[in-house]
């Protein structure tokens, strides 16, 4: 029996008038927008399918336009008799395989993205934050010369494929350090235009108060295992689930061990929601995976009939 993994993306993926052929196509997408609409008291599929980018790129906009374009997607993949064996998202798809994993509801899920977002970006001012992506590096001596330096706050905050990471922490740390990593052999270090130094320690401020909004929050065990980012390892149990949200904010995403893990326990995946970017990063780790990458209504069409196939 062939075995599959649902993939979710996060922040960085997102593009004006993404989600519009599928509201436009779909019944379930229309009422999953209007919804939305109505709990966060904005129209945010106007916002989402017309911008301006300006307002589309503002976090608490931006968060909730790929999560609901994510489960748009979604929607039409479970319709279509498609079940996975695990779900997993990077950083804020993490909440979107939450809800597909029925942790969450629609309005406890939105709740959460809104109001993470909203303390990832108070947590550390921006102006003094910094994140940059590191390529071509050996991750062993990349480790060393983030240890090594002392210019203030940098840590490795995402372990995106063995030839990328990315380095989070202060502005300052990270111009250093990016510095020094290009003279220790990095084949390009680039910055990354983002509004605060996040999965790094300059979010502990966001980690008390958000375990203090989802404390009366409903969570339900994952109907099919959800694997962490921090962890790299299925969980299912909901006060886990509950306890890892606020941990997510300040750790690393080990994206890396992820797809070490589907290579090793899964067939398929598919990458569900705006951009590629995690395909591309899965096939780079565990090359014999089948991977398949659903953004819009086109590529929706185009590989159900192809994801049919592979999983009979």
């Amino acid at each position: 029996m062939t075995r599959l993994a649902i993939c979710f993306p996060g922040q960085g993926s997102q593009a004006v008038g993404m989600g519009q052929d599928l509201y436009n196509e779909f019944d379930s997408v229309k009422t999953l927008f209007d919804e939305a609409g109505t709990i966060l008291g904005k129209d945010i599929k106007k916002i989402c399918f017309e911008g301006p980018e300006e307002e589309l790129m503002q976090t608490e906009n931006t968060q909730v336009a790929i999560f609901l374009v994510s489960v748009a997607l979604y929607q039409q993949l479970k319709l279509s008799g498609i079940t996975p064996s695990f779900v997993t998202g990077h950083s804020l798809g993490e909440l979107t395989a939450y809800y597909a994993a029925g942790v969450l509801d629609l309005e406890t899920a939105l709740a959460a993205v809104i109001r993470r977002g909203q303390l990832m970006s108070q947590a550390h001012p921006k102006a003094e934050s910094a994140m940059a992506a590191v390529m071509g590096m050996d991750i062993v001596a990349l480790e060393a010369v983030v240890t090594a330096h002392d210019a203030g706050v940098a840590v490795v905050a995402n372990y995106n494929s063995a030839a990328q990471v990315v380095i989070s922490g202060e502005r300052v740390a990270i111009e250093a350090v990016s510095e020094s990593l290009k003279e220790a052999g990095a084949k390009r270090v680039i910055p990354l235009k983002v509004g605060g130094a996040f999965h790094s320690p300059l979010m502990e401020s966001a980690v008390v108060p958000f375990t203090e909004f989802l404390s009366d929050k409903s969570f339900n065990n994952a109907s099919v295992p959800v694997i962490l980012d921090r962890t790299a390892q299925p969980e299912s149990d909901a006060e886990l689930l509950r306890s890892n949200l606020p941990e997510q904010i300040r750790s690393s995403v080990q994206w890396t061990s992820i797809s070490q893990f589907l290579g090793k326990n899964v067939d398929v995946v598919i990458e569900c929601g705006p951009g590629r970017v995690l395909s591309g990063l899965l096939k780079k780790t565990s090359p014999d995976l089948t991977i398949f990458s659903i953004f819009n209504l086109e590529s929706l069409n185009t590989v159900l009939p192809e994801l049919t196939s592979a999983v009979e």
